[in-house]
């Protein structure tokens, strides 16, 4: 393929930037369209409300609850073994049942106290036909309304520890939401950048390319007049062949990062897109004592591990609760009556009560209940361990994090200087080259370094911004704001 085919086809495979009905779109907008219509941001939000709704129904257990049971009606037809007076023996008669019942209960579990206070009514009427030979019919109605309260003492109380769980899985949850939420808003900056630096290094590539084929062209002019071997002119056709290959790649590096950012974004592949951003290197001032403090306080995996303490706690409690001395207290009061006549259900009815006080303690288990507390204790320690251990790597995170933006820092302020004197090293050489004072190879060869330092500067540019989002993201710190980092997502 000769240089003019190469050309075209690198016209078409990237167009130009703004094109007619292409989206032109900043970090911030590559954000907020994540957010908005990315499958990683759904998929953070639906775990959250998952959460939340296991949360709610727990805690919405805890409040008065009413059930509701009817059979309308219960029909059973069957043999019954009965004893016939006449034949003065047991016989099988059919038996025709057809029962209509409804009960209520209402149950109220007391918090505070962990005990349970429980109202339930049952009422049924029965119609009974029997084929004895005595041949007898008839109908029965009973009525039961029972008041119940139970409560256990000197033990610990079940439903607090429940309660307690469910709120501290909960809190896991919103911390995981921010978390993932922090991680989207990295991930889609990350991708932009990169995208962006494949776009920025294809316009460095094809500049390479516009200053090969200057140098092929005054090579070749020199060749014709004899100034400079066939050598020189052949070996400049190769290097603008190899950076015009060179351009083919960068451009496909663009469409592959491209398609990455889209997918964040929940864009088609075929939606063209042009991103927009003003890259330059603007310090920020920042205070490792302050950043690594608001890590440590705001970090999801710092609270997860606090949380982790708190749960093995719960744990041993829960645990020494399966096997000690406790006393569950009960009280029953109500009423009851058996009637053929609906009406008089509530007429005379007979009283129900009861109360009753049971102990029960460990006598002998094998030692099988200390075990199981040691066990708790055990991971209760290993918990304690694991938050110091978390809190060292998470302060060590930052601090890595910390000399890899200043090491960028460095790089930047040094590659800048070297992108202005490679600049002006090359065009002298250019210049020396038409005037026959340098070789083809010396020219290569600040054209090269020129390349190489404009992609190194753009690198460490890169790097600066990826490691100063990195640091909001992991210190829940706004530098530019200096204040802590406000959720990107109300909780839903």
């Amino acid at each position: 393929m000769n240089r003019t085919l190469i050309s075209l086809l690198l016209l078409f495979i990237v167009p130009a930037s703004g094109a007619h009905g292409e989206s032109v779109l900043t970090l911030d907008q590559c954000i907020a369209r994540s957010l908005k219509n990315g499958y990683a941001v759904q998929n953070a939000s639906a775990q959250y409300r998952a959460s939340k709704n296991t949360y709610e129904a727990a805690r919405r257990r805890l409040r008065t609850s009413v059930s509701l049971s009817l059979d309308l009606p219960n029909y059973a037809q069957s043999l019954s073994n009965q004893f016939d007076p006449v034949a003065q023996q047991y016989k099988y008669f059919q038996l025709t049942t057809t029962r209509v019942q409804g009960a209520v209960t209402i149950n109220q579990p007391i918090l505070f106290t962990g005990g349970t206070l429980t109202v339930s009514d049952y009422v049924f009427g029965r119609d009974q036909t029997t084929g004895s030979a005595s041949s007898k019919s008839g109908k029965d109605y009973f009525n039961n309304f029972l008041i119940e309260f139970r409560q256990p003492l000197f033990t610990t109380n079940t439903l607090r520890l429940g309660d307690e769980r469910n709120a501290l899985a909960f809190e896991q949850a919103r911390a995981d939401y921010a978390k993932n939420q922090l991680d989207i808003v990295y991930n889609v900056t990350e991708s932009f950048y990169s995208a962006y630096q494949a776009a920025q290094r294809f316009d460095i590539v094809r500049e390479q390319v516009r200053q090969n084929e200057e140098s092929y062209q005054t090579a070749k002019r020199k060749f014709e007049f004899g100034l400079i071997p066939e050598v020189e002119a052949l070996q400049s056709e190769v290097d603008l062949a190899g950076s015009q290959n060179d351009l083919l790649n960068a451009s496909r590096d663009v469409e592959r990062t491209k398609n990455a950012l889209r997918l964040y974004m929940g864009m088609p592949s075929t939606e063209p897109v042009h991103l927009t951003a003003e890259v330059t290197y603007t310090p920020v001032q920042i205070d490792s004592q302050l950043v690594i403090e608001s890590a440590l306080a705001h970090r999801a995996e710092v609270m997860s591990a606090a949380r982790s303490i708190q749960q093995r706690t719960l744990d041993i409690d829960a645990a020494k609760a399966r096997s000690e001395f406790r006393i569950d207290v009960s009280a029953t009061y109500g009423y009851n009556k058996s009637a053929t006549d609906p009406n008089d259900l509530l007429d005379n009815y007979g009283r129900t009560r009861s109360a009753a006080l049971s102990v029960s303690m460990p006598v002998f288990d094998w030692g099988a209940h200390s075990h199981e507390v040691q066990a708790a204790e055990v991971q209760f320690e290993n918990a304690l361990s694991t938050k110091e251990y978390v809190e060292a790597q998470v302060r060590q995170e930052i601090l890595d994090l910390l000399g890899r933006i200043n090491a960028a820092e460095s790089r930047i302020r040094v590659l800048q200087k070297n992108v202005a004197v490679a600049q002006k090293g090359y065009d002298i050489s250019i210049d020396r080259f038409r005037t026959g004072t340098i070789s083809r190879n010396d020219l290569a060869q600040a054209q090269q370094r020129l390349t190489t330092t404009k992609l190194n500067s753009l690198n460490a540019l890169i790097e600066y911004q990826l490691g100063v989002a990195d640091l909001k993201r992991k210190t829940l710190f706004d530098l530019e704001r200096r204040q802590p980092v406000v959720p990107v997502l109300e909780e839903e």
